[in-house]
């Protein structure tokens, strides 16, 4: 793409351009009816557009969004949240709808995709973020349908175990990203995850339900038909990612008023390779 002298786009504009024409579907249908002339915000973005090959443009929009979604190697929206997704896909939510809603996101924006653009978060973390939002805004959509939901989720509490869930996921994502890739090419919105002296760690807490949906076999404190929390950890360490729902004993670790239970919690989990 090239403007005349004078009219030369930047290179932020030059950027916003290209993500308009890969996420913008009304914008790339208008360019093929009505031409570049009448979607053409100035010179510099007529130039440019009147070179675009329509064709190799709506290959490329369908080849972006399988990258988004599965770029390959085990990564991508779709291996990072499969539990996610199959809660959604139970209640009627499929995966393009989601991949489209995704795209023409705020959430989507604070990804930086193209790089030297300035720092931003994770897609999986964007994603996640966008996901939540929706349960948010949709959440008698989703009841209605939690009973046919994989995990075997009762219609009431559907909602809250899509957002848990999605939770869940997202932290097993970072943390498997804090293990693998050091520095981070990105930044790290989410709240909690502390520095250890092996790595890194965080605390959630979740319902016993939703944390049986994750595991093959469910530790006491996760049975379903218990009613308190469940607190979850999440270590990561040169030997790889660790996660579970631990003791009280061990959450001690996790607390920021010094005390002699968080520096015992600590001990303990130093001399297990997690702290």
């Amino acid at each position: 793409m090239r403007a005349p002298p004078g009219q030369q786009l930047n290179g932020q504009q030059l950027t916003d351009l290209l993500m308009r024409l890969l996420l913008d579907a009304p914008f790339r249908q208008r360019l093929a009816v009505e031409g570049a002339a009448a979607v053409a915000a100035g010179a510099g973005e007529l130039e440019c557009l009147e070179t675009v090959d329509l064709a190799e443009l709506d290959s490329a929009a369908r080849q972006f969004r399988t990258a988004i979604w599965k770029p390959g190697r085990g990564g991508g929206i779709s291996a990072a949240f499969p539990r996610s997704l199959r809660i959604l896909a139970a209640a009627g939510v499929g995966d393009a709808e989601l991949l489209t809603g995704f795209l023409r996101s705020e959430e989507f924006g604070r990804f930086r995709l193209i790089p030297h653009t300035g720092r931003g978060l994770s897609v999986e973390e964007a994603f996640a973020s966008y996901v939540l939002g929706f349960v948010a805004a949709y959440g008698e959509r989703l009841t209605r349908a939690g009973a046919e939901a994989a995990e075997a989720v009762d219609a009431a509490r559907a909602p809250v175990v899509l957002r848990e869930t999605v939770t869940h996921e997202l932290m097993t994502a970072l943390f498997t990203a804090l293990v693998r890739e050091q520095p981070l090419s990105f930044d790290i919105a989410a709240e909690g995850i502390v520095t250890t002296g092996r790595g890194h760690a965080a605390l959630r807490r979740y319902t016993p339900r939703s944390v049986a949906s994750w595991a093959d076999r469910p530790t006491a404190a996760a049975r379903p038909e218990r009613g308190e929390p469940v607190a979850y950890a999440y270590f990561a360490t040169p030997a790889g990612v660790t996660r579970g729902a631990v003791s009280a004993r061990i959450t001690a670790a996790f607390e920021t008023t010094p005390s002699a239970e968080g520096d015992a919690a600590r001990h303990a989990l130093s001399g297990r390779g997690l702290w």
